[in-house]
């Protein structure tokens, strides 16, 4: 049976604002066990074979060179019968809001045939995956710029994409919106079922079932992804658990490791910048 789980990617790294991962491959037996979905809009093309992509539940088939768009908060799944290998783009959704593309008010088409796209998408794997390139940054946030502004103006209708989004994440949707609002104090399952206007018993299956994570582990994961960024910027491991929310000092490096893989202090002597 297939699983559900929400993915969170909203650190982007390298002054790129998009995450590429270029040539996955599928089988039959090689296959992801989840279903996921984010709030990021997602871009994948078929470079090899052939496969599927649900969205939302409804079937899309795709070859060499088509192109299957992932709107925001879209519950999506990517498989095939036979062999795939196909390229995926996850661009920020902060970026596409600073650039006037806004994933709340913009749908791609879901199945798309685009020479200029598969050429762009090429570009993009390219550079991307020679890191000596010139002017490799500024080249790909112009490629990824140029591919969004295809999709927009020739592959896209203007709506809320809310309105696409299963019934089922609502209550989930606000409580991670309420978890990244207050994850820096402490948090109880009262305040986060009444701000999703549900009870707490009932939010806690959905969220599992939506996620893939219960809401303390959830909670806990995305205090130390927001502890990453103060570790970077040089405060102590004391200052990051306690402008994290972690009460506990103790207990932050456990966790932290669990989830980043790594002592906050070891994490901090390897990136803090320089001051």
């Amino acid at each position: 049976m297939i699983g559900t789980r929400h993915e969170e990617y909203n650190r982007f790294t390298n002054k790129l604002p998009f995450v590429l991962n270029a040539n996955i491959k599928r089988t039959r037996l090689l296959h992801s066990k989840d279903n996921n979905w984010h709030e990021n809009p997602e871009i994948q093309i078929c470079t090899q074979g052939e496969g599927f992509v649900l969205l939302n539940g409804k079937k899309y088939c795709f070859t060499k060179n088509d192109i299957i768009a992932v709107n925001s908060n879209v519950l999506h799944y990517t498989g095939t019968q036979s062999q795939l290998t196909y390229t995926c783009l996850i661009v920020s959704t902060e970026f596409c809001k600073q650039v006037g593309i806004d994933p709340d008010f913009t749908t791609f088409t879901p199945l798309v045939k685009s020479d200029a796209l598969v050429n762009l998408f090429g570009s993009l794997t390219e550079i991307y995956l020679n890191e000596s390139a010139p002017l490799r940054i500024a080249k790909l946030n112009k490629i990824v710029l140029e591919i969004l502004i295809e999709l927009s103006e020739n592959h896209s209708v203007q709506s809320k994409t809310a309105d696409l989004s299963p019934k089922k994440f609502a209550c989930t949707k606000l409580a991670l919106e309420y978890i990244r609002s207050n994850y820096a104090k402490k948090i109880s399952l009262d305040d986060i079922a009444r701000h999703a206007m549900t009870d707490k018993y009932a939010l806690c299956r959905e969220f599992k079932l939506t996620t893939g994570q219960t809401i303390v582990e959830n909670i806990n994961n995305y205090r130390c992804i927001k502890a990453i960024d103060y570790l970077s910027a040089g405060y102590n491991v004391a200052e990051t658990a306690s402008l994290c929310g972690f009460s506990n000092l103790s207990f932050f490096p456990k966790i932290f490791k669990k989830y980043i893989g790594s002592l906050p202090s070891k994490y901090r002597k390897n990136n803090a910048k320089q001051l």
